[in-house]
């Protein structure tokens, strides 16, 4: 029977750096993905946010497109009755206009309109014609697209620690298929991953932690 060769203290250091080095890469795989989850989850609910706030968009818009046909109507029955002459009618309605209607209304009476050829065509191209709506409408959307935005970029870093499970999986691999190897492929294998593991804390420590 052929004598077993004896291992070399040398050989027993490259399996002890073995040993740490998957010991290391799977703390950091187990690490990365648990990260890679938080920050997906969080893409996730800024997403569900952006939804809901372009809804919120859209009702404010068509609040404010309904209102728009309300003071339109108003507005020509005001303008009916000035014509002719149901003074009283007139000021029923205009006491109806609401708020921001009846501002822009003032506001375009006092270009005198009858006698000034400048002056604008309806209240409605006034400057003072605002509907709180649209002005809630055009903030949630600019909100929806900034949330949107952030969950893109909340995404991205999920997918780069995803990345980093798959790096710190090979040298895990690596690690391991380094013991059944011997000088000088051993070593070789685990000088490779050792530089990807490095590799690898240089792309973690890139990052933003949750």
């Amino acid at each position: 029977m052929g004598a077993t060769k004896k291992e070399s203290p040398f050989d027993r250091w490259v399996d002890l750096a073995s040993v740490i080095l998957i010991s290391a890469a799977t703390v950091l795989t187990a690490w990365s993905g648990y990260e890679a989850a938080r920050w997906s989850a969080l893409q996730t609910r800024q997403y569900n946010e952006a939804s809901s706030q372009r809804i919120a968009s859209a009702v404010a818009t068509g609040r404010a497109n309904a209102l728009v046909v309300i003071d339109v109507a108003t507005f020509l029955e005001y303008v009916n009755a000035q014509a002719a002459g149901r003074d009283r009618e007139r000021n029923f309605i205009y006491q109806r206009f609401r708020p921001e209607m009846r501002r822009a209304v003032d506001a375009w009476l006092a270009t005198k309109p009858l006698t000034n050829p400048a002056a604008p065509s309806t209240p409605f191209a006034m400057a003072r014609y605002r509907l709180h709506e649209n002005e809630e409408a055009a903030r949630l959307s600019a909100l929806a697209t900034a949330t949107f935005q952030t969950a893109a970029a909340r995404g991205e870093i999920g997918d780069a620690f995803v990345r980093l499970t798959v790096i710190f999986a090979a040298v895990s691999f690596l690690a391991g298929i380094s013991t059944k190897l011997r000088s000088p492929y051993h070593l070789c294998i685990i000088v490779t991953g050792f530089g990807a593991l490095a590799y690898g804390l240089i792309l973690m420590f890139q990052l933003p932690i949750r």
